[in-house]
């Protein structure tokens, strides 16, 4: 299949950050009386903010205030990425980008996230200069798991939905990209692969092989 661009999940999928990021959840949580089970937080992994933040309310009840726990959130997340533990690139990224860009291959990304959270987390990446298109889940309709992001993601890039190939980790952003009428390819982080409906790959080092390209190795060189 000849693809003529990529569009990537943020969280788990281009950084690693949905570890820090729960973390920060449980202790947010904790600060404002709640307790957050891991189970509770993976079924949010990959949701749109309006979506998520109803299972929030429907979890912890009519005194969960979702506001000051999103903002105590934010700031135990950013506090800790500022101060000692940055948030790094999932394996196989540093070759992954200019493997494509060489390519003429175009990249964007397609995240549930908000714009200025979504920028201050590429900011901090390094990731900005990387992609010409970012779109998030406030910038459309309706977030992931309905299509709106990869369509929007499309538009921008000028490339045909079924030219476009979608990089998730999460089986709400697998069904979003199905929804688009996109190959899907599911790169588990947090969630295993059970029951999710795409090619599963083991990291990004491996998605040029879906280009007929070859397995970037961990050392730089590429497989036969």
């Amino acid at each position: 299949m000849a693809y003529r661009a990529v569009l990537f999940d943020l969280d788990g999928t281009l950084i690693d950050s949905e570890r820090h990021n729960l973390v920060a959840w449980r202790a947010a949580c904790a600060h404002h009386g709640f307790d957050l089970s891991d189970a509770f937080y993976h079924s949010l992994i990959g949701l749109s903010k309006v979506k998520a933040d109803e299972c929030l309310q429907e979890e912890f009840g009519p005194g969960c205030d979702v506001v000051a726990l999103r903002e105590t959130r934010r700031e135990i997340f950013y506090h800790a990425w500022d101060n000692g533990s940055p948030v790094p690139w999932k394996p196989g990224l540093d070759r992954l980008l200019p493997w494509l860009q060489e390519r003429g291959v175009g990249r964007a990304v397609a995240t549930s996230s908000s714009h200025p959270e979504a920028f201050a987390k590429l900011t901090r990446a390094g990731l900005v200069e990387h992609f010409s298109v970012v779109v998030c889940g406030d910038e459309v309709p309706a977030g992931k798991p309905e299509p709106d992001i990869f369509l929007e993601a499309a538009r921008r890039l000028d490339v045909h939905p079924s030219l476009c190939l979608v990089v998730e980790d999460s089986p709400w952003g697998v069904l979003a990209a199905r929804r688009a009428g996109m190959e899907v390819v599911y790169i588990p982080d947090l969630l295993g692969p059970e029951g999710v409906e795409a090619r599963v790959l083991a990291s990004l080092a491996e998605l040029p092989m879906l280009f007929g390209g070859q397995i970037c190795q961990p050392d730089g060189r590429r497989s036969p």
